[in-house]
């Protein structure tokens, strides 16, 4: 077998394991250590504040094990003190380990794990693999930008509707679309939607995945017209209203007695709330990572401010005729004007299509 699908082969291990870290707001890394072709050590990041990915598969080894083998790992290795772990790197150089692959930079400036590696001898190669760098592209932009990265996620009929004309949306997509976006509420830090998704669909926003971490769920509501006993607010996640100075601060009370958070946002108008100052508020708290599922309003005005990184849409084959439309808002007058979608990945979903890129 040739060297690159030999890597291919062991970076692929690792990137297994690094998909079923939950550690927000670090990345997700996986390890696999071999030797002789063979992995005699695997690990990941299980959650913050716990080993990193490389001492997690060091501890499975007997003391002298790891001399001479090849340290694969989806991101470069930790080398900086303020944190709750200690280095990665001192681990990796005191193991004796020869060689470490890495599947992608760290864009933390803090981490510098590449130099202390080769400082003390190790041979390091970087593979700069896009699936490695793909996995924690929400914890690199909110590292260098202090703000989440913004999945906006809709699923629309062939007419672009959400939605019938008498506000029926379940279900515009099969079941099998339906599963592939909840899979993405086990990977973002937060879902959103506004408050009209609430009242309408009184939703869980879980992952419906027993066993994994639900996301915070976040409800614009600008008067705090949630009911108190609307499903969201079900004390199995991190639960955040962002809501106005005019909001009903009764129901502020009652609410944060439930255990919620309100954050108060700025107005811009007829309740509606300023979601450039609560994305900052949200990146200040820890959240890397946010999908943007709930409403049109919602939808445009993410879309409007430029607010969202990434989209996903859902396409289902069939006409409405007329209904809730995906999009509102004032819209573009030129053709050149128009959002786009870069680096497109397109799915067929049964008879539904998916369309994936970067805004």
């Amino acid at each position: 077998m040739e060297k690159t699908n030999i890597d291919s082969k062991f970076m692929h291990a690792a990137l297994k394991l690094a998909r079923k870290a939950r550690t927000s707001p670090n990345p997700r890394v996986g390890a696999v250590i071999v030797k002789e072709g063979k992995i005699i050590a695997e690990g990941y990041h299980h959650g913050f504040g716990l080993p990193h990915a490389e001492i997690d598969a060091l501890t499975k080894l007997k003391e002298g094990e790891a001399k001479d083998s090849t340290l694969y790992i989806t991101l470069e290795p930790c080398s900086h003190f303020d944190k709750k772990t200690p280095p990665c790197t001192d681990a990796i150089i005191k193991a004796g380990i020869k060689k470490v692959i890495i599947g992608c930079m760290d864009e933390n400036p803090k981490v510098n794990g590449l130099e202390d590696l080769k400082k003390n001898g190790i041979d390091v190669e970087i593979l700069n693999d896009q699936k490695c760098h793909e996995l924690n592209e929400g914890f690199f932009h909110w590292i260098k930008t202090g703000q989440p990265f913004v999945l906006l996620k809709l699923a629309m009929t062939l007419d672009g509707r959400i939605a019938t004309k008498t506000g029926d949306s379940k279900y515009v997509t099969n079941e099998q679309a339906r599963t592939i976006s909840y899979s993405w509420r086990t990977i973002y830090d937060a879902i959103l939607v506004g408050i009209n998704t609430i009242l309408i669909d009184d939703p869980r926003l879980t992952t419906r995945t027993s066993g994994v971490e639900n996301p915070a769920r976040i409800i614009v509501d600008g008067y705090l017209r949630i009911p108190l006993t609307a499903k969201v607010l079900f004390p199995s996640a991190r639960r955040i209203i962002a809501t106005t100075e005019k909001c009903d601060r009764e129901k502020k009370k009652k609410l944060e007695e439930l255990g919620v958070e309100i954050l108060i946002v700025k107005e811009t108008g007829e309740g509606f709330i300023d979601l450039k100052e609560l994305f900052a508020k949200l990146g200040e708290m820890g959240i890397a990572s946010v999908i943007v599922e709930g409403g049109s309003e919602i939808a445009t005005t993410v879309l409007e401010h430029n607010l969202a990184n990434k989209g996903a849409f859902f396409i289902a084959a069939q006409i409405l005729g007329n209904g809730k439309n995906a999009f509102e808002g004032k819209g573009v007058e030129k053709m050149k004007d128009a959002w786009r979608l870069k680096k497109l990945v397109i799915r067929k979903i049964q008879d539904d299509v998916l369309i994936e890129g970067y805004f």
